[in-house]
């Protein structure tokens, strides 16, 4: 009996030790629970958790493929009597060779609308671009070695206009070419002689220029040689035969001592 007692004591007191010690435990749980709240965040430990308990969930989507694999494999199982059907109606059509005569036919309409198309533009190009011209004669003069000067013929090609004779005298007042100047050619005409009017009455053409065209540094020979420069010019049409002279639009006595310009010149008088 005694050994029995002994025996319920130190269990008790065991069970005393037990219960005082988780009290204690449960008192200092209490007391650091902000801490250990704050330590289990910083850690992860908590996420880490949760993350372990949604793990199982996935599973459910697993049989989902069966079911996809048996839907493709379906589909597949009625093309092949789709792939029979087809050949069984392209037998009786192999008595269809009209098809290619029709392609053959087609072809050459394809080439036939295509060939116009570059055509059409081909005669319109060059419609636009044609331009008409005429050949106008002018004349400069080339002075020789003993001081003599003589009259140069020269053609050009300018464009036709309504006023052939206005183009030909601003063509001439723009003088020689390069090529011309190397041929030694030159215009006595004084530079800065620009053409005010021009018209023709019966077989005569009164031209009228600028101040600078009574200003000739070259002297009496020099104003002879611009007179017959445009005289020649202007007589080249068939409709004149002589030329009457106008200064800023008013006709003058004398050109220079020796050279009258109250009256018209032709030709003869050089």
């Amino acid at each position: 009996m005694a050994v029995r007692r002994k025996k319920r004591a130190s269990s008790k007191a065991g069970c005393l030790l037990w219960i005082g010690a988780f009290v204690l435990l449960l008192i200092l749980f209490l007391v650091k629970f902000g801490d250990i709240r704050a330590v289990v965040q910083k850690t992860g430990f908590l996420d880490a958790l949760n993350h372990a308990v949604s793990k199982p969930n996935p599973q459910p989507p697993a049989p989902s493929p069966s079911p996809t694999a048996d839907q493709t494999t379906e589909p597949r199982l009625q093309e092949q009597p789709q792939q029979q059907e087809l050949p069984q109606q392209s037998e009786p059509s192999p008595a269809e060779p009209p098809p290619s005569e029709q392609t053959t036919a087609n072809t050459p309409s394809d080439s036939s609308e295509t060939a116009p198309s570059p055509a059409t533009p081909s005669p319109a190009a060059p419609a636009q671009q044609e331009k008409k011209t005429r050949t106008a004669v002018l004349y400069f003069v080339q002075v020789h070695d003993d001081g003599s000067i003589s009259s140069q013929r020269v053609k050009r090609t300018i464009p036709v206009s309504d006023s052939p004779i206005q183009d030909t005298l601003e063509t001439l007042l723009k003088g020689p070419t390069e090529s011309e100047l190397r041929g030694n050619l030159l215009s006595l005409i004084p530079s800065g002689t620009k053409l005010r009017g021009v018209s023709v009455r019966g077989s005569t053409a009164t031209v009228d220029f600028s101040d600078a065209f009574g200003y000739n540094r070259y002297g009496k020979e020099g104003y002879m040689a611009q007179l017959r420069q445009i005289v020649y010019t202007l007589t080249e049409f068939q409709n004149v035969k002589d030329v009457q002279f106008l200064i800023e639009g008013k006709p003058r006595a004398f050109l220079t001592e020796g050279v009258p310009l109250d009256r018209a010149w032709t030709r003869t008088n050089f």
